[in-house]
């Protein structure tokens, strides 16, 4: 018996504290700068496509997998790195956590 997984979308993630222009988002390894699929504004990187939050697998769901009885949707989800300036040094952030939450479209 296969199980459904719901997919979980994130729109923006905060900018780390002190981070500065120019800010590149790496989605799966394919780099995303500003105007060109993402935005910085307010405080967070704004994706013009949302990102798909990696889904938990439970000890039962890795089981089934192990013995080839699907899981339905997508359980892995995007990887996100940030490449950005901070103090005139380039920064990296690698493998930030993806997280559904709710905040103020605009």
């Amino acid at each position: 018996m296969a199980r459904s997984v719901e997919t979980h979308l994130v729109q923006s993630v905060p900018l780390p504290d002190g981070a500065e222009s120019p800010v590149s988002a790496y989605v799966n390894g394919a780099e995303r700068t500003e105007g060109n699929g993402i935005a910085v504004r307010d405080g967070r990187v704004w994706f013009e496509e949302p990102l798909r939050v990696p889904h938990p697998t439970s000890f039962g769901g890795k089981m089934m997998l192990t013995f080839g009885i699907g899981v339905y949707g997508d359980v892995k989800g995007d990887q996100l790195d940030l490449a950005f300036q901070r103090g005139g040094q380039a920064q990296w952030l690698t493998d930030i956590p993806l997280k559904p939450h709710a905040h103020p479209e605009g």
